[in-house]
């Protein structure tokens, strides 16, 4: 076995040990592979939100000798803006391909894509790794791209809280996008210059505050399922997919004593009103 041969089999061996099947997939030819990578957000980290801005045309008319002159005056409606406080961020995408000759002279094949970057920062990015294959030519770097998405993807862009998008859709984020990462590069003209290994996966026609917040509340889902709650009824600890929460005062209680509880209620004649448990916690039951 050739010396870049081993090389790459420890670091992909390494790769599957950290990461689950979920975040790291391999080819049966273990030449490629794939990661998905969460960015780390600090904590309350929000979105700003302002709106789709849209054109009313007025016409008016006035004479003007024997014809008619077109008068039109323009109006910009806008949604008031809203900010929205999200755990998580739908993964970056670095999928790869290892060349025989890596790591002792070639870097890896790869494209990077996302759905929530544009396609000048997801450029911008592609650049830094390129630049830190030449930082550590001749060894491994999939670990160390790796790191610097998850860690230092936000500090490179220069993107901070709140995150400006529009709710129409992902595209309408496009010029703030080529903003900061004009500024990130240093250099305006090179924003305009598109990596092809940037890939930008959502169309102009999704809205990107409904892709954020969904992934957001599924992420917050699926901690909630995997942890262990102590029942306020039965005093039992049972895992979160065997519980409900109260939205509003954030109580857990099993399914199993919350559905014998509103089953109380309702023979009680306040089905409209079912609320939680817990003594003057007056949070109503709300539909999920």
């Amino acid at each position: 076995m050739s010396a870049d041969q081993e090389a790459k089999d420890d670091e992909l061996l390494a790769l599957a040990s950290i990461y689950d099947e979920e975040e790291f997939h391999r080819t049966e030819s273990g030449q490629e592979g794939e990661i998905h990578l969460c960015i780390e957000l600090p904590a309350d980290f929000r979105l700003l939100v302002k709106g789709q801005m849209e054109h009313l045309v007025v016409a008016a008319s006035r004479p003007l000798g024997p014809s008619l002159i077109q008068v039109f005056s323009y109006m910009l409606l806008g949604q008031t803006p809203s900010e929205h406080t999200v755990s998580s961020l739908p993964p970056l995408v670095l999928s790869f391909e290892l060349p025989a000759d890596y790591p002792s002279r070639t870097p890896p094949i790869f494209t990077l894509s996302s759905k929530w970057l544009t396609r000048v920062q997801i450029t911008a990015l592609c650049r830094r790794l390129d630049e830190l294959w030449e930082e550590n030519y001749g060894n491994v770097i999939l670990f160390t791209w790796i790191q610097f998405l998850k860690e230092e993807t936000l500090d490179h862009l220069r993107i901070m809280s709140p995150l400006e998008i529009q709710s129409n859709g992902s595209q309408d984020q496009s010029q703030a996008g080529q903003r900061q990462a004009a500024v990130a590069s240093g250099e305006k003209s090179k924003a305009q210059e598109l990596d092809p290994r940037a890939v930008q996966e959502v169309d102009f026609k999704t809205d990107l505050l409904t892709l954020l917040l969904d992934f957001d509340g599924a992420q917050k889902e699926k901690v909630f399922n995997a942890k262990l709650f102590c029942c306020g009824i039965c005093f039992s600890e049972k895992l979160g997919s065997d519980c409900l929460v109260f939205k509003e005062c954030q109580h857990v209680y099993c399914k199993t004593c919350v559905k014998e509880y509103f089953e109380i209620q309702i023979k009680d004649g306040k089905v409209q009103c079912l609320h939680c448990p817990e003594p003057e916690c007056t949070s109503m039951a709300t539909p999920t």
